[in-house]
């Protein structure tokens, strides 16, 4: 008997293992956990190697990890696009379609990383002065921010090979990769900040120049690894120049709403970091360390996001929507259980945990306000569980331009206001600041939750 109708593709045992599915998102998660924590731990261990050079060091870091949120507006566009599309190919089992993504990919993130480090090298100091930064922390910030421009477009050709891997169902090289980077940016800045055996004395410069060598080495690491590679995902030398104008933009039009999504938040998170700013060093040093640590936190939860957008992605691709639904819900419990475990941390060892990254005579000060804010911050873990597992799903199925909306709608309206009318007009400082963007976390995760309980991500087209 004939059918018309088209022959479903198997599931790919390598990513999908139907009849273990927590097994599969574990494996797909478990790498991302180690490779987001590296990435994270690349700020971190520049905040905590400058924290000795005194308060204009660490705030004007801090403040510079603020223009660098700004570079991944245009990795994120790429690298969401990219694992969506590819995901979808591998999942219907068409791996040219999925090296041709991969090679424009890279060429479009290899675009944006020049125009950012253009961007921070010439207007580096003069966007550290709109964050409100005092005159010492500015002048340490633009030095940092010089010496990271150079790496700039390697950590963008990375970040995009490591979305495009990961689209495919392999987590474990990007996530030595990432390890490799970060013990690198490590041993580099250290040696360089010190001026330990022949090397200068660098101080900030030093931790920009280390993270630049470390990129370099990380792009290559990655693109090499992707040349060598056989099956799923292949990346030719040879063919690197090819770009289809077709495939950017099946990257682009699932990934300019993530990208917008990025780049909007990182937009009116400045005005966040502005009235902060108007409270003081001390205040601009505690909200910088415990942005670090959130960017830890978030790195845990956002592995659980990449296991579950590559999951949703290939199970769509192999028409399997009952998969993915049944994907996202097993992962958003995980990722909440996980969570809660790092708030616990956070409420017990507030003092313990700001005070690593501090030192000196004006560090009792920090260590306060930013126990204070690991306290507050704590409350805002389980929604930020589900809103990290269901956006991924989201974006995975392509369903970017609701999370764009959501996203936007809760950092404008929920974060903003309330932040400038508790820090300021109520005077509760930057306490206050933070129970607003714990009010924004929470909203947002009840709106995602809708939008996914809907369904129409299932009918998405990539």
């Amino acid at each position: 008997m004939s059918s018309d109708a088209p022959e479903t593709p198997p599931l790919s045992p390598d990513v999908l293992d139907e009849a273990h599915l927590l097994r599969s998102v574990v494996r797909l998660a478990w790498p991302v956990v180690v490779q987001q924590v590296s990435f994270a731990m690349v700020q971190l261990v520049d905040t905590a190697l400058v924290g000795d050079l005194g308060q204009d060091a660490l705030a004007g870091v801090r403040l510079a990890g603020q223009i660098f949120w700004i570079s991944l507006s245009g990795m994120t566009a790429v690298g969401v696009g990219a694992t969506a599309v590819i995901a979808r190919a591998v999942g219907a089992r068409r791996t040219g379609d999925a090296d041709k993504t991969l090679r424009t990919a890279a060429i479009l993130a290899l675009i944006w990383g020049i125009g950012i480090g253009v961007g921070m090298w010439f207007l580096g100091e003069w966007s550290l002065g709109m964050l409100g930064a005092e005159e010492g922390a500015k002048q340490e910030g633009a030095t940092y921010l010089k010496a990271s421009a150079i790496g700039m477009p390697f950590w963008s050709l990375m970040f995009a090979g490591s979305a495009a891997l990961q689209g495919a169902g392999d987590t474990r090289l990007p996530m030595v990769i990432g390890v490799v980077v970060n013990i690198i940016n490590a041993i580099l800045s250290y040696v360089l900040i010190n001026g330990i055996g022949p090397a200068p004395q660098l101080d900030v410069q030093g931790a920009g120049v280390g993270f630049s060598i470390a990129a370099m080495l990380g792009a290559v690491l990655t693109f090499g690894a992707l040349a060598m590679r056989r099956g799923a995902l292949h990346w030719a030398p040879s063919r690197a120049a090819e770009f289809d104008r077709g495939e950017a933009g099946r990257i682009l039009n699932v990934g300019v709403p993530a990208g917008l999504e990025q780049g909007q938040f990182m937009f009116a998170f400045m005005i966040y970091t502005r009235v902060i700013a108007t409270l003081g060093t001390a205040a601009v040093a505690a909200h910088g360390v415990t942005l670090a640590l959130q960017g830890l936190t978030f790195g845990v939860g956002f592995a659980i996001s990449v296991a579950t957008s590559a999951i949703v992605g290939q199970s769509l691709g192999a028409k399997r929507p009952d998969l993915a639904e049944k994907s996202t819900y097993l992962a958003m419990r995980y990722s909440v259980g996980f969570l809660l475990v790092l708030a616990l941390v956070f409420i017990l060892f507030g003092d313990q945990i700001t005070g690593i990254f501090i030192s000196g005579e004006d560090a009792a000060e920090v260590i306060d306000l930013g126990s204070d804010l690991l306290f507050i911050f704590a409350f805002a873990m389980p929604a930020l569980g589900v809103s990290l597992s269901i956006s991924g799903a989201l974006r995975g199925a392509g369903d970017t331009r609701s999370v764009l909306l959501i996203t936007a709608g809760c950092t404008w309206i929920v974060r903003l206001i309330p932040a400038y009318l508790l820090a300021i007009t109520f005077g509760l400082g930057v306490q206050g600041a933070w129970l607003a963007a714990i009010l924004d976390i929470n909203v947002r995760s009840v709106l995602l939750f809708i939008r996914f309980r809907q369904g129409k991500w299932k009918h998405m087209k990539v």
